[in-house]
């Protein structure tokens, strides 16, 4: 009888230990699962924040580009102006340098 008391608590004491065992196994399968999740969630995280990163770095660059084009154009406006206003000057003086020469060569006959 006591043999069969001891035999019996032995069982028990091995089942235990397996539904342990398996219970370590569930829990360290579950800790692996989790950590392939974060995992995977933390590199999409990432890549869409790069990607964010990426769109908002080509708006900026669009942004500058375009006021670079426009401050381009307005400086070309000016000079435009500044070199028709010289070409007015320039002719302006031709015809009075014309006009001096004349009255200096016909001062002189």
């Amino acid at each position: 009888m006591q043999l069969a008391k001891e035999a019996e608590i032995l069982k028990e004491i091995r089942a235990s230990e397996e539904e342990s065992e398996d219970m370590l196994k569930k829990a360290e399968a579950e800790k692996q699962r989790i950590i392939e999740k974060a995992k995977k969630d933390s590199l999409k995280a990432i890549s869409d924040k790069k990607g964010e990163i990426i769109r908002e770095r080509e708006e900026k660059l669009a942004a500058l580009r375009e006021k670079a084009a426009s401050l381009r154009n307005e400086k070309l406006q000016e000079s435009k102006k500044s070199a028709m206003q010289l070409k007015a000057k320039a002719e302006k003086n031709i015809s009075e340098a014309v006009d001096f020469v004349l009255e200096k060569f016909e001062g002189m006959i």
